[in-house]
């Protein structure tokens, strides 16, 4: 969100942005998401911002590694209501979606299983990016247009006096400013300066895995999520990224949990992806990635400003779903900034009085 943010800012003509990492460049927790960039949203308002933003990894496809290999919604009885009424909801905001029956399905995608499936939305322009590649290109881009990085730098603070942004203090230095932006993940509630305004945010673990593909390549490569299982997945490289719903287990140090994923996750995710993708049965793991979500009570972040404080905005509250919407949020800060507010799209849904 920062190097997004920082990207719009020097589009706009702003030219004295510093950009603070406390390690380097994505080498947080963006670098472990699995970098779904699809439509089929519950909200309107987020779907929107979303779909912006599917126009611009479209544009920038070669520097964000922009994968457009389709996304796929399959449901089975129980949930086929309400997977509908997102669809229909595309339909009426003029996006793409097309329903398909199970035997439409299997035409798509050979390799799935489909005999407990009732339908399924398709999003034939979506599909994933590669979220460090993205996050590089958005603060390099910056760089080329006078932004300063400052890597392996720890904020300390974010000072102010009086109601008004002093600037912020690091591990490496004070640096005055008179407007600054929280964009730190789940090390925001450690940052924010104003105790009287708090942010609503829980930092919980999430998990996903990596599985190598014994039976090749699938027919049909697909960004792919199933209501039936809570299975999702694309390929990336030469094996492909496994995920399943699962429980998120609330962490309050965002500097120390269990890095480690879980047998019982493994297992779980193999049975769904055995499942769904029979010919993956004798998928192995590859890889586990252990990460944290900073969640917010409704699921939607807070992307507003000033807070409290003359010259303070905020972006956090992700809750899992932030890469996928994140040229569009990045835009609209930086032009509430430059501008008072957002011309673009709208962020009035983000702000955080929403909370009381």
């Amino acid at each position: 969100m920062g190097c997004s943010l920082a990207y719009h800012l020097t589009a706009l003509g702003v030219q004295d942005v510093v950009l603070l990492d406390r390690q380097g460049i994505c080498s947080g927790e963006t670098a472990k998401s699995g970098g779904f960039v699809q439509t089929h949203w519950t909200s309107p308002h987020e779907v929107r911002l979303i779909h912006w933003s599917r126009g611009f990894f479209q544009e920038w496809a070669e520097p964000c590694q922009y994968q457009p290999i389709g996304y796929l919604h399959t449901t089975g009885a129980e949930r086929e209501a309400a997977v509908r009424e997102v669809h229909q909801m595309l339909l009426g905001e003029g996006f793409e979606s097309n329903w398909l029956t199970p035997r439409e399905i299997k035409k798509l995608q050979p390799l799935l299983r489909v005999d407990d499936l009732t339908g399924g939305a398709y999003e034939p322009s979506s599909g994933w990016a590669h979220p460090i590649a993205t996050t590089r290109f958005f603060a390099q881009a910056a760089q080329q247009r006078g932004a300063v990085l400052e890597e392996n730098t720890r904020v300390l603070q974010i000072a102010q006096r009086g109601g008004k942004i002093q600037g912020v203090e690091t591990d490496r230095g004070f640096i005055s400013a008179a407007t600054v932006v929280l964009a730190a993940g789940p090390w925001s509630l450690q940052l924010h300066p104003n105790p009287a305004l708090p942010l609503p945010l829980l930092n919980k673990r999430g998990q996903v895995c990596y599985m190598d593909r014994p039976a090749g390549l699938p027919r049909k490569e697909l960004a792919f999520y199933d209501e039936v299982t809570g299975l999702y997945t694309h390929p990336d490289g030469d094996s492909n990224l496994v995920g399943l719903d699962w429980h998120f287990e609330p962490v309050f140090g965002p500097d120390y949990y269990d890095g480690e994923i879980d047998p019982e996750y493994l297992q779980a995710a193999r049975a769904a992806l055995s499942h769904r993708f029979p010919s993956m049965a004798q998928a192995r793991p590859v890889n586990g990635v252990v990460g944290l979500y900073d969640f917010t009570p409704d699921g939607h972040p807070i992307v507003d400003g000033p807070v409290g404080i003359e010259g303070y905005y905020v972006m956090a509250g992700f809750s899992g779903a932030g890469f996928k919407s994140s040229p569009a949020l990045g835009l609209g800060l930086a032009e509430k900034i430059v501008h008072g507010q957002p011309r673009t799209v709208n962020l009035d849904f983000l702000q955080l009085s929403r909370f009381g």
